[in-house]
């Protein structure tokens, strides 16, 4: 998997589900691993409380793993059986963010000040979120972001990037948006990285630096949002301008048009307008 994809860190998170499926059931030989012992370590997953989503990935790591066995032990019987091992997962809708809490959020931001002994990074923090509100930036895409992708000075502004499963997507930059970029690069101190978002010692921000930056505006404005939910805001303000879905889809670098449909379940003006032309023909009570 590294040698397919260096960049992703998929290799690093299916290794550490390895190792914790070691530390379950025990160190065996493959061929000595059965369905039951696949169940033991779903079932302690559970009682663990880890989510839906976490536990299968989990599960599909050693079924990966199983896969890239049976090249060289074609004799080699895959413990994991798909319909006994998958956790049902709620089917959750696209939560964006309410108005009122994202102008919190930016309020919390620029009146922040910085720690003493700290540098004033809100320049930079602004840029960072306004990408992820405004152009659909996932947090793995903003830190990953390099000079050599931006394309500022072009007609209609755009960013190429290195998005999900190693697929690059172009990306346009909203007016403000490229406001706060350009007033962020103006400043950015001239270091050999070429990531375009850096930490005080000159190199790019890992997804963890940035998470912790918004956790603390959150708390300052009093409000719940992901860096997730920025992006799911930018869907819903697209759908919102009645922009066609395979536009977003694009914007969004969804492979799949079924990822993109979710947030139209969500929003879907057509069902609305349906059901308030029906309420006009409803007795009132």
């Amino acid at each position: 998997m590294r040698r397919r994809n260096p960049q992703a860190r998929t290799w690093k998170d299916y290794s550490y589900d390895l190792s914790l499926f070691v530390e379950i059931v025990g160190d065996l030989p493959p061929n000595k691993i059965t369905f039951h012992e696949v169940d033991i370590f779903l079932t302690e997953q559970v009682n663990q409380g880890f989510c839906p989503s976490t536990i299968n990935r989990r599960i599909a790591a050693l079924l990966s793993f199983y896969s890239y066995l049976a090249g060289e032990d074609s004799e080699l019987v895959c413990p994991v059986f798909p319909r006994r091992h998958r956790v049902r997962q709620r089917e959750l809708l696209p939560r964006p963010v309410q108005g009122d809490a994202l102008r919190a959020f930016f309020r919390a931001l620029e009146g922040a000040a910085p720690p003493k002994g700290y540098a004033d990074n809100r320049v930079r923090d602004r840029a960072m979120f306004l990408l992820m509100l405004c152009c659909g930036l996932r947090i793995g895409e903003v830190a990953g972001l390099k000079l050599t992708d931006l394309y500022l000075d072009e007609l209609h502004p755009r960013i190429i990037l290195r998005g999900k499963g190693g697929r690059d997507r172009s990306v346009f930059v909203s007016p403000q948006s490229e406001l706060a970029l350009r007033e962020y690069i103006h400043q950015r101190p001239v270091v050999v990285s070429d990531f375009v978002f850096l930490s005080y010692q000159g190199k790019g921000l890992s997804t963890t630096a940035i998470h912790k930056r918004l956790v603390i505006y959150r708390e300052l404005a009093r409000v719940s949002l992901t860096a997730h939910q920025l992006r799911h805001s930018f869907a819903n303000h697209l759908l919102e301008a009645d922009v066609p879905v395979t536009t977003i889809q694009k914007l969004l670098g969804h492979r799949w048009l079924d990822t993109t449909q979710s947030y139209v379940q969500a929003n879907d003006h057509d069902v609305a307008d349906d059901y308030y032309a029906a309420c006009e023909t409803m007795e009132d009570w």
